[in-house]
């Protein structure tokens, strides 16, 4: 009988230090480059069938524990994979969209045209350091085929995207400071689905801000656009 009752007593501290060492994470999922937020992404906890997906404006909410990792994907992004940090109130996640790189393709005429000089063959010259393509219209099309090759494009797109990332740092810094948040909710009266409510539209109108990189600037216009908004649906009510 004893064994039971200690047996009962271990299962329920068990079960009550289970359920302490849980919290709800919140958190919101955007475009890494445009900053909009993101609706419908799969937040999944790793290793498990337990997940919830983001609502329209990109929020999300789930229970985890301190030793929980998340893994977010969508169409057209590349599937991620994040640890949960206890210390954070709110998780800013930004995910990538997905860049293919295609393979070269060398493409081969018909035996019969190699017989004959073709039209474009003619514009070729030794003297001409584009093989006779000359810019502005001269001497031909000005036509760089490496530009206009499906590589270099990507290339170029994968350093604007890590530019753009790079843009985009102090503003993550600033908006998921749990300090920030709690001044920005107390100040303006504002609830937690208000709060990332009016985030997403500051994302969405002010890309010229999350984008300065200026600390100061930021938290300048983020305290005014929220007391514009909070302010403009009181007037509405």
């Amino acid at each position: 009988m004893r064994l039971k009752f200690s047996l009962v007593i271990f299962i329920s501290v068990a079960i009550c230090f289970s359920a302490a060492a849980q919290k709800t994470l919140k958190g919101i999922v955007v475009d890494s480059v445009t900053l909009n937020a993101l609706p419908n992404v799969s937040v999944k906890l790793k290793g498990t069938v337990y997940g919830t997906i983001t609502n329209v404006n990109g929020v999300f909410s789930i229970k985890v524990k301190e030793t929980d990792s998340l893994i977010f994907s969508s169409v057209g992004y590349d599937r991620l994979e994040l640890p949960v940090y206890f210390g954070e109130d709110v998780m800013f996640v930004r995910m990538t969209q997905q860049v293919i790189m295609l393979r070269e393709v060398t493409i081969t005429g018909r035996p019969e045209a190699a017989k004959k000089e073709l039209p474009s063959l003619k514009l070729r010259s030794k003297s001409l350091p584009w093989g006779g393509a000359m810019p502005n219209g001269q001497g031909g099309a000005a036509v760089n085929l490496d530009y206009f090759s499906k590589r270099e494009r990507e290339k170029r797109k994968l350093v604007k995207l890590n530019a753009e990332l790079a843009k985009t740092q102090t503003y993550v810094e600033v908006v998921t400071n749990a300090e920030v948040k709690q001044e920005l909710m107390e100040r303006f009266s504002i609830s937690d689905s208000t709060y990332y409510k009016i985030l997403t539209h500051f994302n969405e109108q002010h890309q010229e801000v999350t984008h300065s990189g200026n600390q100061g600037d930021i938290l300048t216009q983020l305290f005014s656009f929220f007391e514009a908004e909070v302010r403009y649906q009181r007037y509405r009510r």
